[in-house]
């Protein structure tokens, strides 16, 4: 299922000169705790659990194609290591649209006539659905507001009810990354405000197609993380683009979003003139904009990816500084508060054969998250 993307919105962050105005984002989505109160009654819950009890709740996955990374399991001992280290929860993959008119269900559609995806629930995993679609064109985004679209996903989540008859929670993440399909980028003003009005509205008719079918199933929409790390008012953009989505968002089952940053945390980046911030910070500012609104985050797809090595993956070297990074216990106390409960591996590729120790790294975060309190560290 391979995913073909345009990746040169990667490379500036929009103007980040504003990037993180040099870390100053401390109120960084204060606007919307101020509109709903302090903190939902879950994220309450949490502020009074230990650091165990809150990882005990976590649930990792990977991706990007289902099929293949199980039969390799079998046939390639360098996923197999990758799988024993991971030991994901849940199954990720994609509904793809190249074309702008249609989603790519034949992968979906022969897994469930060969009967694999009930043999997936029966080994254990649940599933993970991202939808995406072909921006390397822009404007676009035409499928993303289509009956098509919400037929595509019903379609979908009846294959995943047979497959399912116990069950158990689905996780949908529609529409990734959807704040780069219009232009200006990023930017919610008078231009772009219809077609994300309609967005919303038909992100809320999949929702209810899916739910129809699969009442566990928990729905977000999936933003690109970038979207936290800078904000320009005067324009709706960066973090301002967000509060139009807010009460959408409250009315789904949570929120995702993406970090893909490839470089390490600190390392220099031309673009921005400076020092990068690095996926974990920018999880983290993800988390602080998005828990306001809603207590259920997601990190729907991660990966610190290169054009010329996707969709295999990128740096390895940067996947060890991070897993480093967020294996610390005031990184994992903080995003956990603020309602991060799953996270999903975008590739398997950069793990194998532990390039720059990063599965060891990987393998030391996931001892950490989703153990039976008593045993999480």
């Amino acid at each position: 299922m391979k995913r073909r993307r345009s990746w040169q919105r990667r490379q500036v962050l929009q103007a980040g000169g504003a990037l993180l105005a040099a870390y100053g984002v401390a109120g960084c989505g204060q606007e919307f705790l101020s509109q709903q109160g302090s903190r939902s009654p879950e994220n309450a819950e949490t502020g009074s659990m230990n650091l165990s009890e809150l990882l005990a709740r976590w649930q990792v996955g990977i991706g990007e194609d289902p099929g293949r990374f199980l039969w390799e399991i079998e046939s390639d001992p360098q996923v197999a290591a990758v799988a024993q280290g991971w030991d994901p929860h849940f199954l990720s993959g994609w509904l793809n649209s190249f074309d702008h008119r249609q989603g790519d269900l034949s992968f979906w559609r022969n897994w469930h006539q060969a009967g694999l995806l009930r043999q997936w629930f029966e080994r254990g995993y649940t599933l993970h659905i991202i939808t995406w679609e072909d921006d390397t064109h822009r404007p676009c985004g035409d499928y993303h507001i289509s009956k098509q679209f919400v037929q595509d996903v019903a379609e979908l989540a009846g294959y995943i009810a047979q497959a399912n008859p116990q069950g158990r929670p689905t996780y949908w993440s529609l529409a990734t990354e959807f704040s780069y399909w219009r232009i200006p980028a990023d930017t919610y003003n008078a231009d772009t405000a219809p077609y994300y009005q309609a967005l919303m509205r038909n992100v809320l008719r999949a929702r209810q197609a899916i739910k129809e079918r699969l009442p566990e199933a928990e729905v977000a929409l999936c933003w690109g993380g970038w979207i936290a790390t800078f904000d320009d008012p005067q324009r709706g953009s960066g973090r301002s683009m967000v509060e139009p989505f807010a009460e959408t968002m409250s009315r789904m089952d949570g929120i995702a979003f993406q970090s893909m940053r490839q470089r390490r945390p600190g390392e220099f980046n031309p673009e921005l003139n400076g020092p990068d911030p690095g996926n974990p910070e920018q999880i983290r500012l993800c988390c602080r904009l998005f828990s306001p609104i809603h207590s259920n985050l997601m990190l729907a797809h991660y990966e610190p990816s290169i054009k010329d090595k996707h969709p295999s993956g990128g740096r390895a070297d940067t996947v060890h500084t991070d897993f480093q990074l967020m294996s610390q216990p005031e990184w994992l106390q903080e995003v956990s508060q603020l309602g991060l409960r799953r996270f999903s591996l975008m590739h398997y590729g950069l793990y194998k054969g532990d390039p720059y120790g990063a599965l060891t790294a990987a393998r030391q975060f996931r001892a950490q998250v989703g153990l039976p309190a008593a045993t999480a560290s």
